[in-house]
């Protein structure tokens, strides 16, 4: 064996070190980013629903013709607006989940269940997240937003600021484009019901999809 082709051996050896150190790098940085607990999903839940909430308030005392009672809890009557927002959303989550459960969108399945795999969540955490986001969500987007920009501009938004419409993924880019119809939906229900059955939606479609990926994370 020549100097020459040691050289180009130890040139090799160094070559595959480093890209085998960036890669673990990388993955290790992954697992950093997506590292999340019980603890700080409460947080999250609880900036989200306050911190949405009044954001979403200041922007209608100050810049919409309208007072805060009749924006947040004006429209059709309470319980056809919660009736219409529950059903409009278990209906829309059974359709998404028809969608997720193909073997197209496996990937995009198991990476979200794997994310929330490991936190013990129990019914209470589901319903308290559902909640949190669709309150504090629909405020911020719908009764303050939507108004300026339209029902399906605030939907594109909406899934947009979450991740959905990655380009660099075509298949959270798939999803990404069914959400933005369910999401205009919920536009809708605001346009023309009012903010509960919008919000009421909202919950009812997390509160579906955060069971499924916890069963099926479980199963």
């Amino acid at each position: 064996m020549n100097i020459l082709s040691s050289n180009l051996i130890v040139s090799d050896i160094k070559i595959i070190v480093s890209v085998d150190f960036l890669e673990k790098k990388k993955e290790l940085r992954l697992k950093v980013k997506l590292k999340l607990t019980k603890e700080l999903l409460y947080r999250l839940s609880i900036i989200t629903l306050f911190g949405f909430s009044i954001l979403g308030i200041l922007i209608i005392y100050n810049f919409q013709n309208i007072s805060i009672q009749e924006a947040l809890l004006g429209g059709e009557y309470w319980f056809w607006q919660l009736s219409y927002g529950l059903t409009y959303g278990f209906i829309a989550a059974f359709a998404a989940l028809a969608v997720v459960r193909m073997q197209l969108l496996a990937p995009i399945t198991n990476f979200y269940s794997n994310l929330f795999s490991g936190l013990d969540l129990t019914v209470e955490d589901i319903i308290f997240y559902s909640f949190c986001a669709g309150v504090g969500e629909e405020v911020f987007f719908r009764a303050a937003l939507q108004p300026f920009f339209g029902i399906w501009l605030t939907a594109l938004v909406f899934v947009a600021i979450h991740g959905y419409l990655d380009p660099r993924n075509w298949r959270m880019m798939l999803y990404g484009i069914l959400l933005v119809i369910i999401t205009a939906g919920m536009g809708y229900l605001f346009q023309t019901m009012g903010l509960l059955a919008a919000a009421s939606s909202h919950f009812a479609f997390d509160l579906a999809m955060f069971g499924y990926l916890i069963f099926y994370r479980k199963a």
